[in-house]
Order: C-alpha cells, then structure tokens, then sequence
C-alpha cells in the first residue's frame, strides 16, 4: 500500500475540498426535469472553477468527469442529454477530482422531488454503513474491518443487500490504488488475503458501500459502462475519500456535503 507525505496530502485535501463543492453544486441542480447531462456540466464547471480536473474524463476513454446512475443503476451510468430525472427518482453522482496531480474520489445518493419513504430508507442505510465502516478503522486495522462492519450492520438491521462485485479502493496519484476494499466479508482466497493486510498511517482510501433493495446480482448495459441491478430494484452508493491516521481517519471529501 502507498503512503503519502504532508505536502501530497495537502494536495489531497484540496482535491477532496473541490469534489466536495462539486458534489453540492450538483444536488442543488437535482430536480425533475434536469438531465444527467446538465449534472455532469455543472459539476465540471465547479472543479474547473477551482484550478482542477476530473479524474474520470479520459480514464479508459470514459467522456465525462462524473458518473451518473438512477434508481436501479448502482454505479457508472454515463451521463446522457435525454436521461431526464423524474419525481420520485433517486440519483447517485459520483466524482473524481484531480488537483496537482493528486485525486480524490466521492459519491452521494439524492432524492429527486418527494421520494418515497423505502427509497430514503435505502439512502440513509447506505451512508450509515460508511458511517459503521470507519468507526473502528485506523493505522493498523486489517482491510477486513471494513467489510466486516458493513456486512454485520446490513445483516443485523435489514433485509438489504451488499454489492460484493465492485469495491472500495486505495487512491493518491491515480484514481484507482491498491488495496481493493470490499464492502462485505469474502470468501474467495485472493480477497480474504488482502483483508488480512494492514492499513500504515498517511494510506488515503476510498470507502463505498453499495446497497440495494433486493438480490446483489448485476449487469452492465448496452453503453459498456452503467451498472444496473439486475431485479430492477432500487442501489444507492455513498463514497468518500479519507486518510489514514494513527488514531482515526480523517474524511477530506465531506466539507460541504
């Protein structure tokens, strides 16, 4: 795992302050009527604003500095001009912010208009599970915690599922870093080997639970890139980035949401 120093955290936090900005300018867009694509450009106008760039655009050819998912879509959802919010919808914006050469990387799920009661429930289980997810955690800790976490808080309080094919990960210079961080419990070797491992001080992360309504199974649509749950019910995603210190962690992608 990669550790950084002061001054490339500095570069960090401010990474994370930018994304955080993006993020709120974007919920306040949130509304029916507004496509994904108008998200997608105001966040971009944010981290531009501020001297940055998006992580995402250009990462394997993908075009944009956010991804977009709706209802059913957990993750990845390619911002569209005629993918247009409707009341009652939930909407996951996720974005990577790149300032100096350093990322950050965060996510949130939104209500579109009045939602219903089981959809808020959903969103408030998914940010209480990064919530469980870093009570424990600090210099030292396996990646294991987490999952751990996460999956006793989802098998103890609902009747939910966890996302066990996409994962948390390191990040610093690139987007995406090692360790990968599942949000569960695993059972495969390769993953139970790295959540023996342990996190040193000065790590930065990536935590995100996804959850959803009903089965965990998934399928990628026709664009290559939005990630849908494939019973159709509803996935929301909460992400943040944080850095890894000896008595805690500290979460740089929360200022302003």
């Amino acid at each position: 795992m990669k550790t950084y120093k002061k001054d490339e955290l500095d570069n960090i936090r401010r990474a994370g302050e930018i994304l955080s900005r993006a993020l709120f300018a974007a919920k306040n867009k949130v509304a029916p009527g507004v496509s994904t694509l108008e998200l997608d450009a105001v966040a971009e106008g944010v981290i531009l604003e501020h001297g940055a760039e998006g992580c995402f655009k250009g990462y394997r050819g993908y075009g944009f500095v956010s991804c977009i998912s709706v209802n059913e879509e957990v993750v990845h959802g390619t911002p569209r001009a005629d993918k247009v919010l409707k009341e009652g919808d939930i909407v996951s914006i996720d974005v990577g912010v790149r300032y100096n050469n350093f990322c950050a990387d965060a996510s949130r799920t939104f209500g579109v208009g009045q939602i219903s009661n089981s959809a808020q429930k959903l969103i408030d289980v998914t940010k209480q599970c990064f919530v469980e997810a870093t009570k424990t955690l600090k210099a030292g800790s396996h990646v294991g915690e987490i999952g751990r976490n996460v999956e006793y808080y989802i098998r103890h309080n609902t009747t939910y599922g966890i996302l066990t094919n996409y994962f948390g990960h390191g990040i610093g210079r690139n987007v995406h870093e090692e360790p990968l961080i599942p949000n569960f419990v695993p059972n495969v070797p390769q993953l139970r080997a790295v959540a023996r491992k342990k996190f040193p001080e000065n790590t930065v992360i990536c935590i995100e639970p996804m959850i959803c309504e009903g089965d965990p199974t998934t399928k990628t649509k026709e664009d290559k890139w939005t990630v849908v749950m494939a019973d159709g019910k509803l996935s929301a995603h909460y992400e943040n980035t944080l850095i890894i210190h000896k008595d805690g962690v500290e979460v740089v992608t929360d200022k302003f949401i």
